[in-house]
């Protein structure tokens, strides 16, 4: 809607020849509209909000004096100049006018020349407030929509002027800002020196230059804000500082940021890695100190601004275009071994991986020299480990078929001629040799036994019964038994399902037999079998000479045997041996104590259950 060239003049009486005379004084240069009441003068007044209101007091029903106070009491009409038109001239009249917030009086009969002063008058300045206002609230609308906390203080630190945004930090209605001191109701009282600090110089800065701090801020939530402040010196006409103007943005969220990166630049330069962070045209933008040192060079300077390619040798440079790229294109990382370049120009082995940025890519770095010498020497032990391997294979193999063949020729031979002799001194060292033949096949056989043992990989484990297998193994010492009347009491329950190799067996057959080699005649051995938890335990006790605590550990070593025990019982001294080779294999341990009953020992041996 256009508004009309002419100022509006609302006339308000209930006389109508009073309006046509207002109208005949004003039409020429103003726009007249009419009221003939004080409800019609508001309904007209609220509605078009006219320039100026000549206002009758005396009328019916709602008078001049309250017309003017609903005026007046509108913040959108409350500017607009009443003039009070009345016969009544009564200082009290007056008075009344005045609390109504009258802007000026005219008596009756109204003098044309004074009407026309008077309205040219109020009207001028309604134009200049009008004027005043709206560059006012252009000048709060270009502070409402800064981005930036804006804020007047006066001499004192009392906020005078908020903007929008700034409300929006802090949490509160304008209401609840202006007239507050800042420092007082919204700086944290750690900061509040250096804050007032920073506006006594903005105070005294006479040459009206910016100046920048950086302090918290405590919202209506009572939470923290980091804003970053600008402030300048408010210079009146005569160069006199009326107060400071604030331009503050949050940063709480950078700040965030910042330290996260600080503490994530910390650990880079921390690392033992070489990191190092290039742009999208491979030029080094990051790199720690360990990179640089990985690299020969005396620091990161030295590197930063230069391309990736410089690190590396041409042939290398030809498998990262050529392998490594395409590959780091797809999956936006890379892991691997290469080569790279030292600032002298010599190699050395690095592993390196690249994972991408959003417009770079980041490169760790970490030099494997000495891993990869360590790795050579490895491999050349494994070579070696696996010839001595086939040595001891080779070697298994020269005691299975190449002794143990022309051993049982022997042994069968001097069998033979011990049937057929019949010379007594001659019979005797027949004996000896089939003895120590016999020994020798023993031997033979143990060492070939043990020597398959030293590797787990071939062996195959299943649930096996544990009673089942001693029942069987005891069957076969049936013959040893009768000869020396020794009674075998096997003190087990009807299942122990444990997980086994069928090697096993050469375990219990060990323990049974010397327990029947080394226990007296007339004797007996026990075996049982107790739940420990996770494990069974098998005991075979016997009432022999017992073992010396000394002796208890070493009795298990390769071709250990007790002094005391050779001249009375034959054997390779391998038997515990396997059978402690057999258990280990197993998971378990194998051991010796005294037997709580009495004299003798007690062997053990543990398995896991099934």
């Amino acid at each position: 809607m256009k508004l009309p060239d002419k100022p509006r003049v609302l006339v308000v009486d209930d006389e109508p020849m009073n309006i046509e005379l207002l109208q005949a004084y004003l039409q020429l240069d103003y726009e007249v509209i009419s009221a003939h009441d004080g409800n019609e003068a508001l309904d007209i007044v609220f509605r078009e909000i006219p320039d100026i209101v000549l206002l009758d007091v005396m009328m019916p029903g709602i008078n001049g004096y309250q017309v003017c106070e609903q005026i007046k009491s509108y913040e959108k009409t409350q500017f607009i100049p009443v003039v009070l038109v009345t016969a009544l001239s009564e200082r009290e009249d007056r008075l009344r006018g005045i609390e109504a917030k009258a802007d000026d009086f005219l008596t009756k009969p109204v003098d044309r020349l004074e009407l026309k002063t008077r309205v040219r008058s109020l009207l001028r300045i309604k134009h200049l407030h009008d004027n005043l206002m709206k560059e006012r609230d252009q000048a709060q609308n270009y502070l409402d929509v800064a981005a930036v906390m804006m804020l007047v203080l006066d001499k004192s630190g009392n906020i005078v002027l908020i903007n929008k945004r700034g409300l929006e930090i802090l949490g509160y209605s304008e209401e609840e800002v202006l007239g507050n001191n800042l420092l007082e109701q919204f700086i944290p009282e750690s900061s509040r020196v250096d804050m007032d600090f920073h506006f006594l110089s903005s105070l005294t800065n006479t040459h009206g230059s910016m100046e920048y701090y950086e302090c918290p801020v405590v919202t209506k939530e009572k939470e923290q804000r980091i804003v970053s402040w600008y402030s300048k010196p408010l210079i009146d006409e005569n160069n006199n500082v009326k107060g400071v103007l604030f331009s503050g943005q949050d940063i709480t969220k950078r700040k965030k940021v910042e330290e996260k990166l600080e503490e994530h630049t910390r650990a880079m330069e921390a690392s033992i890695d070489g990191i190092a962070i290039m742009d999208g045209r491979g030029v080094y933008t990051y790199v720690n100190d360990a990179h640089s040192r990985i690299f020969g060079y005396n620091g990161p300077d030295e590197l930063i601004g230069k391309e990736w390619k410089v690190l590396y040798d041409d042939s290398e440079i030809e498998r990262f275009v050529n392998e490594i790229f395409p590959d780091f294109a797809l999956n936006r990382k890379w892991k691997g071994e290469m080569l790279g370049k030292k600032k002298d120009g010599s190699n050395f082995f690095q592993e390196l991986s690249l994972s991408a940025l959003d417009t770079g890519v980041i490169t760790v770095v970490r030099d494997i020299s000495e891993r990869k010498v360590v790795e050579s020497r490895l491999n050349q032990y494994a070579s070696k480990l696996k010839r001595s391997n086939e040595l001891k294979d080779l070697f298994t193999d020269i005691l299975r078929h190449d002794l143990l063949n022309p051993a049982g020729v022997v042994k069968g031979f001097t069998d033979m001629l011990l049937h057929e002799e019949t010379d007594e001194k001659r019979k005797y060292k027949l004996q000896l040799i089939d003895s120590n033949v016999s020994r020798l096949i023993d031997m033979i056989e143990s060492a070939a036994k043990f020597a398959r043992l030293e590797d787990i990989d071939g062996l195959e484990f299943k649930s096996m019964d544990l009673a089942s297998i001693i029942r069987n193994v005891a069957e076969e010492f049936d013959p040893q038994l009768k000869s020396r009347n020794i009674y075998l009491d096997i003190k087990l329950g009807s299942s122990y399902p444990a997980i086994l190799n069928p090697l096993i067996d050469g375990v219990f057959a060990n323990l049974i037999s010397n327990a029947i080699k080394y226990g007296p005649s007339d004797s007996t051995i026990t075996v049982d079998i107790e739940d420990l938890g996770h494990e069974w335990q098998i005991k075979v006790s016997d009432s022999g000479e017992g073992i010396p605590d000394k002796d208890k550990q070493i009795i298990f070593d390769r071709f250990k045997r007790l002094a005391d025990k050779k001249k009375a019982v034959k054997g390779s001294g391998l038997g515990l041996a396997i059978a402690k080779r057999i258990v280990e294999l197993h998971g378990g341990n194998i051991g010796v104590v005294d037997n709580p009953a009495g004299k003798g020992s007690v062997f053990w041996a543990t398995v896991k259950k099934a």
